[in-house]
């Protein structure tokens, strides 16, 4: 058997060929994501532009439209790479083996550590603009209250929810308390003040709807300021240090 007959046994599908065309083509579509991301993450839907989508991303225009045949188009593959980041970071945060309030702050963290990047901000920013697509209504605050829910219901069962706390409920306050403070955030300081706004919000929530005994122990490790831990450095102000240290951040005693 020749070399080329031996190699085409073993690749019937001629990938050979075919892979570094798959990769370069992977490679395009990821930098426009990326750019468009960076894009979105700045500018409402509206105020986007592609040619500055273009200018980032460094590609021709007609791999931009080979790969997206719209500016509504790149929107929703953001947001569908925002919905992957989400639901990966629940997943690492299930992993951890925490009670389920710990699991809870800990999904927290992870929404401020990627909103680090610009594709959970992007995402975010056009959900709350309504750009999520008709295939995914109320995204992605039906999905952070379906995760919320569940988490509160198996605190409820593992005793540590104060009786009387409806999960379904506090998981709607939780996620109606996460989303105004974006836009709050959003409109005010550019996220700059995000890091603090969750912190207070989250410190006041648990307070209010954890049992004591397991509030002792939350904030005898740090509370929410030391769960959210580096998104707190840059935005502290001198009449807040002294209640940093004491595990709840800037929020009085409840």
């Amino acid at each position: 058997m020749s070399d080329h007959a031996e190699a085409a046994s073993r690749d019937p599908a001629g990938t050979r060929g075919v892979v570094p065309r798959q990769a370069r083509a992977l490679a395009t579509r990821g930098a426009i994501l990326a750019a468009a991301a960076e894009e979105f993450a700045g500018s409402s839907y509206h105020e986007a532009s592609l040619s500055r989508i273009l200018e980032r991303s460094k590609v021709t225009k007609g791999a931009l439209y080979f790969h997206f045949v719209s500016k509504e188009s790149i929107a929703l593959a953001v947001v569908d790479e925002m919905d992957l980041l989400c639901r990966d970071l629940v997943d690492r945060s299930n992993a951890l083996g925490l009670d389920a309030l710990r699991t809870a702050a800990r999904v927290t963290r992870e929404v401020q550590d990627a909103l680090g990047g610009s594709v959970m901000r992007a995402g975010q920013r056009l959900s709350t603009e309504g750009f999520a697509g008709p295939h995914r209504p109320g995204w992605p605050f039906r999905y952070w209250e379906e995760v919320f829910r569940d988490l509160f219901a198996r605190a409820a069962d593992e005793g540590i929810l104060r009786p009387g706390v409806d999960p379904a409920s506090f998981s709607r306050m939780a996620v109606d308390t996460g989303a105004g403070a974006f836009v709050v955030s959003l409109g005010v300081s550019h996220l700059a003040d995000l890091g603090r706004r969750v912190c207070e919000n989250w410190e006041l929530l648990l307070g209010c709807a954890a049992v004591p005994e397991w509030l002792e122990g939350f904030r005898a490790e740090g509370g929410m300021a030391a769960v959210l831990g580096p998104h707190l450095l840059d935005d502290r102000r001198d009449g807040h240090r002294d209640g940093h240290r004491d595990g709840r951040g800037w929020v009085a005693d409840v």
